[in-house]
């Protein structure tokens, strides 16, 4: 297949420092136009030309110089790479995910010839001098360029480890990125030394990328923490460690971009960062370089030209971008001249930093000191519930959050904890919201505790106060964390089954309150796991409108008293006594009917529940059983630790995060074992039917075989009866010559004699059977005539008639 003649231009984009232009297909048969889902994308060496494959595998050529067009090649296959060969532009490299890699000209894509020697699609090429490297997550391979033969193979034991990233860089340098976070380099030709960074001893773990300068004299590394490490190559060194706490999440791919005056230093990268941001940072003065790409979300990849000219990325909605790098960057770098002054300032503002943080801490200070509790409560019993507008302050500081940022980013910036997705699988509307506030937080929650990956109603339990606190997800997460400490007491001492002895106080509680609801429950077989741990384990939050939800944890955090989520549990299910004895029947009803809103009104639940605060017995009363005070959040430091001491350390060794995988590994045994018992069982009944059948299908080929050797005895019985009959009857004197008497003639010639004269009478008896036979098949053919005649003659009068 060769080039088509017709050229389409380009989309130009909006943004007037970015020359962005949108890929877009020809008209479909429904006349609409179809937007190209670009997957892969290469510039060549001079600059001029991008080409790029959507996901289909089909291959398009840019042409970039004077006004950008593009022009389809033809079909390339799904591809994991491709990439122009720095010696001859007008070939292509592209790594297929059938593991193979595919070199063939632009003007005759259908000439190809293909390297294989990867087990598994190669991710990444790069080059030096002659060489080309290739690499997939299981082996390093090295070609010869001009022949595309295999030149090296890197010793790895791909049984143990996974490669993330394998490239040359201009010195000749080959360095191997782990998913241990180690890089691993060599000098090319010399692999029989070979040097390793841990590059988390420096402070950076989940590494996703890294770079070098054109000159190969740095390595730039990035990874999910807000850091970016820049190290010497001789002699592997940091000579950089950049840490950005604002605007940067974290980066995912990293690219140096080259500028025509930097001799190579190349001080200036493109960082696509975890939350899919592009952001350019400079290495002279370790800061984020604002421009208006900022703004441009949802990038999944980006490439820069060789020579620095051009910028492209792919979308998340499959556009492929093309931007003149220079003129995005020099808007800044010319503003960089300014630099001096900005430090100037910088210098300036940091000679009153520390004034402004005390002034912001006597501020804080007055906050607390007006909105205690002593002045809340009255305003709390005055209208029933805090102003809307001050409610997130209050609660803010009733609960005194200490907005902890660098312990909270300690948590966030770790790998999303893989039970997070098993958590919110567990219900299809939390399930959308994996990468929304709600999956961060319930990921810091399970690292900070990782025996909660069990707790299946942690997202029900977390999502109502994140929604308070959206605007700010680290008051949203301390704020769980207050609730956890203080209003779930005691909650674990079974986890990961439910708190019976929470609920046991609930019984209590309620029975003494009202017996005969109670006596209702027990005639169902309804216990507390259903009518009271529904309610607790989502906070209310699903019976409750989000009005009356606020109010009642206003009274709930303004009185500080744990037990009393327990005594609202209570009051709800007095409240709702006449539903629940007249409607409520199956099982089914009961579950349906505590995870639906009612219409209780909350201030009705809050007067009862003070109520059974004070009627209810001291003997039996929560109370006596969890601790009176709230636990406060530190300020600095780490957050405290969870389940440490709640139940004996047996039982907390056995349910920690690391534990519970041999708890499972138990159960997956024992599982083995009961399945292999069970199919020995089965075996063995197969075997005991089997010889059963045999058995039964031998005793009756026996009795067959009996049947038939008694019948053949009667047989013989009839027919010696018979002989003997028949030779009474013989007289063979008569078949005798007139010279000869019977006693004369031997026993052989008596027994001839008789034999002839036996045969004689049954030849005769058959002769006279045989005729007998041919005179009833005679009368029987000529009844059959006649009736077939008198047929014929009645059908031939019928059809007269």
């Amino acid at each position: 297949m060769q080039f088509q003649e017709k050229w389409t231009d380009l989309e130009k984009g909006s943004c007037p420092n970015h020359h962005i232009f949108k890929v877009q297909s020809a008209y479909d048969g429904c006349h609409c136009p179809s937007t190209i889902n670009f997957t892969q994308c290469a510039f060549d060496t001079n600059d001029e030309a991008v080409v790029a494959v959507d996901n289909n595998g089909i291959a398009y050529y840019i042409d970039i110089t004077g006004k950008p067009a593009y022009r389809k090649l033809g079909t390339v296959g799904l591809c994991t790479f491709i990439t122009f060969n720095p010696k001859d532009r007008s070939e292509l490299l592209i790594g297929l995910s059938s593991t193979n890699i595919k070199v063939l000209r632009i003007n005759a894509i259908n000439d190809f010839c293909l390297l294989t020697g990867h087990t598994s699609p190669p991710t990444n090429i790069s080059f030096y001098k002659d060489y080309c490297l290739t690499a997939s997550n299981k082996e390093v391979l090295i070609w010869q360029a001009k022949s595309y033969s295999k030149a090296h193979q890197l010793r790895l034991n791909a049984k143990t480890i996974v490669i993330k990233k394998a490239v040359f860089s201009s010195l000749g340098i080959v360095a191997v990125l782990y998913l241990t976070d180690i890089i691993q380099t060599w000098t090319f030709q010399q692999f029989d030394k070979d040097n390793k960074i841990d590059v988390e001893k420096h402070g950076l773990k989940n590494v996703k990328d890294f770079d070098f300068t054109k000159d190969g004299r740095a390595m730039i590394v990035c990874g999910l923490q807000n850091k970016i490490l820049v190290f010497n190559t001789s002699r592997w060194e940091v000579l950089k460690s950049m840490e950005f706490h604002e605007n940067f999440n974290g980066g995912k791919q990293i690219l140096v971009v080259p500028l025509p005056l930097d001799g190579g230093a190349n001080s200036i990268t493109a960082v696509l960062t975890s939350d899919c941001l592009l952001k350019y940072f400079s290495l002279a003065t370790s800061s984020i370089i604002e421009n208006c790409c900022d703004v441009q979300p949802g990038i999944k990849r980006i490439e820069v030209s060789p020579k620095g000219c051009f910028l492209a990325f792919i979308s998340k909605h499959g556009f492929l971008e093309i931007t003149h790098l220079d003129k995005v960057l020099n808007v800044k770098l010319c503003s960089s001249s300014s630099s001096e002054k900005t430090t100037k300032s910088k210098v300036q503002k940091m000679a009153h930093s520390h004034k402004a943080q005390e002034q912001l801490k006597c501020v804080r200070d007055a906050v607390k000191e007006e909105l205690n509790l002593d002045r809340l409560i009255p305003i709390l019993k005055e209208f029933g519930e805090y102003p809307e507008k001050h409610r997130r302050l209050i609660w803010m500081t009733i609960m005194e959050l200490p907005n902890n940022k660098k312990a909270y980013i300690d948590l966030s910036n770790k790998v999303p904890h893989e039970a997070m997705f098993k958590l919110l699988k567990n219900d299809p509307l939390l399930d959308k919201c994996k990468s929304s506030i709600l999956g961060t937080t319930i990921s810091c929650l399970l690292h900070w505790c990782p025996a909660l990956a069990e707790c299946l109603f942690l997202p029900k339990l977390v999502m109502p106060l994140v929604n308070v606190f959206q605007k700010n997800p680290i008051l949203g997460f301390e704020s769980s964390l207050y609730v956890i400490l203080n209003y779930c007491q005691k909650w674990f001492e079974y986890h990961p089954l439910p708190p019976l002895n929470i609920l046991g106080m609930v019984e209590n509680v309620l029975l003494e309150a009202d017996p005969l609801l109670f006596n209702y429950f027990c005639e169902k077989g309804v216990t507390s796991t259903h009518y009271a741990w529904p309610l607790l384990q989502t906070l209310m939050s699903e019976v409750l409108g989000q009005e009356d939800w606020l109010i009642l944890w206003d009274h709930l955090l303004s009185l500080q008293k744990p037990w009393y989520l327990l005594m609202c549990t209570v009051a709800y299910n007095i409240i709702y006594r006449k539903t629940i004895t007249t409607r409520l029947q199956t099982m089914e009803d009961f579950q349906q009917f505590y995870c639906t809103k009612g219409h209780a009104s909350v201030k009705s639940i809050l007067k009862l529940a003070h109520k059974l605060d004070v009627d209810t017995p001291h003997r039996i009363h929560p109370r006596r059983y969890l601790k009176t005070g709230t636990v406060i959040i530190p300020n600095k430091g780490p957050y405290p630790p969870f389940l440490q001491f709640e139940f004996p350390q047996f039982l907390t060794d056995e349910l920690r995060g690391l534990n519970l995988k041999k708890l499972k590994d138990k159960e997956r045994r024992l599982r083995g074992f009961q399945l292999h018992a069970m199919e020995l069982l089965e075996e063995k009944r197969l075997r005991a039917e089997s010889e059963n059948f045999v058995k039964q299908i031998h005793e009756m080929r026996l009795n067959e075989l009996r049947k038939c050797y008694e019948n053949q005895v009667l047989e013989d019985e009839r027919l010696l009866e018979y002989t003997k009959k028949e030779t009474e009857d013989l007289d063979p004197s008569n078949y005798l010559p007139d010279d000869m008497r019977w006693s004369d003639l031997s026993f052989s010639d008596r027994r001839s004699a008789f034999l002839k004269d036996f045969d004689r009478k049954r030849r005769k008896s058959k002769r006279k059977n045989c005729r007998l036979l041919q005179e009833q098949v005679d009368r029987l053919e000529f009844e059959v005539q006649n009736l077939l005649a008198t047929l014929h003659t009645h059908r031939a009068r019928s059809r007269l008639k």
